[in-house]
């Protein structure tokens, strides 16, 4: 599959979940309805959501893992799936969530070729391919701060920390962009609770974007599969800044 067909596909999926979810109200939106592939409840926007965004995927020769289906159909592209990223705020009306979809050649994220995140609420478009990272069509970068009097996105901080600001949204998907964009200088998620269809493309535009992403040891995620139990710690920033933050949480 090429980079361009992908877009083409993502910005549908995301067209559809959109229109899916605006049509719920906040109090449908929260109503439990199952379980989903990894046990946590299954809320009805996030199935609603996954339902229009299938739909459309279904259609594709690709094999998809979905946060609440798991793995659905058959093909060589395999397609990390969320639908919602961030459903507590999604189902609050808090305008912070999205969704986010990663291609790869294989079921490993080192064969990534194409990341798409879309906020639903801000109608911002964040995709990456070929080495480079867009929004709404302009590239971006990660920014020059080399220094820990940063802005960061940190989940959660157990001790004082000398960064400028900290703050947490509730979407590591948008929150990874905003890390591509320069929006923040870097994110720090090593409490082993990331899946990988939460963070996937995310991961991957920020790497476009000039970013280094590790683990909290420092090692490349490229050995991380696109399954159902796989869990991701991330550290994101531009390479001179992710150093002194790996000096940091050591």
């Amino acid at each position: 599959m090429e980079a361009e067909y992908a877009l083409r596909i993502s910005r549908n999926v995301a067209k559809a979940v959109r229109k899916a979810v605006a049509q719920l109200s906040l109090e449908q939106r929260k109503k439990v309805v199952g379980n989903g592939v990894d046990g946590s409840p299954s809320k009805l926007v996030d199935v609603v959501a996954e339902r229009a965004a299938l739909e459309i995927l279904l259609k594709e020769k690709v094999t998809i893992l979905s946060e609440e289906k798991g793995f659905v159909g058959e093909g060589d592209t395999y397609v990390a799936l969320d639908p919602i990223d961030g459903t507590f705020n999604a189902e609050r009306g808090i305008p912070f969530y999205s969704v986010s979809i990663c291609f790869s050649d294989s079921e490993s994220l080192k064969d990534t070729f194409f990341g798409y995140v879309y906020s639903l609420e801000s109608d911002e478009e964040y995709f990456a391919a070929e080495g480079e990272a867009f929004k709404n069509e302009k590239m971006i970068s990660v920014s020059k701060k080399d220094d820990l009097t940063c802005d960061a996105i940190f989940y959660y901080p157990t001790k004082l920390l000398p960064f400028k600001r900290i703050r947490i949204f509730g979407s590591a998907a948008l929150e990874l962009c905003y890390i591509a964009e320069g929006r923040f200088d870097c994110f720090v998620d090593v409490r082993n609770m990331l899946r990988v269809f939460d963070v996937a493309a995310g991961i991957f535009i920020v790497k476009c974007a000039g970013g280094k992403v590790t683990d909290n040891n420092g090692l490349p995620l490229d050995n991380k599969k696109i399954r159902v139990g796989e869990r991701i710690n991330i550290v994101a920033a531009n390479p001179s800044l992710h150093k002194k933050l790996m000096e940091l949480i050591k």
